[in-house]
């Protein structure tokens, strides 16, 4: 996992840095007139120290990125469809960059290490059904996933080689937890479980009367000393955690839809409370365990903290690097109507930034098992505030 995280920081630290592609003005030409005549005629759509980017990859990405937005249900306009090649010649002079440098150090990826990555990359899905799902959700091949493997692991020894460790010190670990307190407060938790009474949307106010009634009919059954909440949970509850006897696990401030959240903060340990009425219906909560906010301490998370540091200083020497590397290069876009402008927000399609843009790696071949949503005391929906 920390692998994992190093490679993702790193991605974004590049897509971060390279998104600003424009080199010194006398270096840098965005060509005009005669740039439609060499998209027309089927030419590169970018020259970087002249080696130029082939339209024919630069197509197949765009069809790709176009099939993500139709998938989405979004339709691409003229303006976004300028945005989209943007994005998309950013992270192609981003890669041809790199590789340039690459070759330059001696910098190469063996066989081995890359069948290793992509064996690495498909066990994270878990199944090859789920792996074959990411590709046709994400309007990939297989042999696209690999060559954006191959490219992370080339960017990857690249900057191990050519950026020097920046491990912190004890006295920095200390001095950073010391300065940034509140960002260690373990919050106030609690454990708890409900059972939901669903009240559909558009009830009348008889069905939703009716709805309390048998609500308040539960109440009093678990409040019963020989009354299993667990038990009557899974006999009475709407909601999804019905078979697990509505555990709801533990959890903090801002996972619950906010009725919910302070009636469960407010009972004591032990307490049954209720009903308790949201846009899901009426809820029975019993709070088995309450935790008081509290500081963790230093030693439990310095390891944390070391790894935030190195992230940090490995980000500031990468933008430096670049920054080098865009200075020394010669980079024309061929492209008619495109200018790498940084200070645009990033387009974003499912949810997610597209690659190339300001917080997408631009070899980013993720994708995993998907967010593990919060359950908003009713299920209905993810919890207001809730991060999956």
């Amino acid at each position: 996992m920390k692998r994992n995280l190093h490679i993702v920081l790193l991605s974004v630290a590049v897509a971060l840095t390279l998104a600003t592609v424009t080199a010194c003005p006398k270096k840098t030409e965005e060509a005009t007139g005669g740039a439609s005549t060499s998209a027309a005629a089927g030419g590169p759509v970018a020259r970087i120290n002249g080696e130029e980017v082939a339209r024919a990859d630069f197509d197949k990405q765009m069809e790709r990125t176009r099939a993500r937005f139709q998938r989405a249900g979004r339709q691409v306009a003229p303006a976004l469809e300028t945005r989209l090649k943007e994005n998309l010649v950013r992270k192609l002079v981003e890669e041809t960059l790199i590789a340039q440098k690459a070759k330059s150090e001696g910098v190469a990826v063996t066989k081995e290490e890359l069948d290793a990555k992509v064996k690495e990359h498909k066990e994270r899905f878990g199944s090859d059904k789920a792996f074959q799902s990411f590709l046709e959700r994400t309007s990939q091949t297989e042999a696209d996933v690999v060559a954006d493997l191959e490219k992370t692991l080339l960017r990857d020894k690249l900057f191990a080689k050519l950026l020097a460790s920046a491990d912190p010190t004890e006295a920095d670990l200390k001095k950073y937890y010391d300065d940034n307190l509140d960002k260690y407060k373990q919050k106030e938790q609690i454990k708890a479980s409900h059972v939901l009474i669903k009240v559909e949307k558009g009830a009348t106010d008889k069905d939703k009367k009716a709805k309390l009634i048998e609500a308040k009919k539960v109440l009093a059954e678990v409040k019963k000393s020989s009354a299993n909440f667990e038990e009557v949970a899974k006999k009475y509850s709407d909601g999804p955690t019905k078979d697990r006897g509505g555990d709801l696990g533990t959890f903090s401030r801002g996972r619950m839809v906010k009725p919910f959240e302070d009636a469960a903060f407010a009972a004591k340990a032990g307490e049954i409370v209720g009903p308790v009425e949201t846009q899901f219906g009426y809820h029975i909560i019993k709070v088995y365990e309450k935790t008081a906010e509290q500081q963790r301490a230093f030693d439990e998370v310095k390891e944390s903290i070391g790894t935030s540091l190195r992230a940090r200083a490995k980000s500031k020497a990468t933008r430096e690097l670049l920054d080098k590397l865009k200075g020394e290069a010669k980079v024309e876009i061929l492209e008619a109507g495109i200018s790498l402008d940084s200070k645009k927000a990033p387009v974003t399609v499912e949810g997610n930034p597209l690659e190339g843009t300001a917080d997408k790696p631009a070899n980013g071949a993720g994708g995993g098992a998907g967010d593990r949503p919060v359950e908003a005391a009713g299920g209905a929906k993810p919890a207001e505030g809730a991060a999956p």
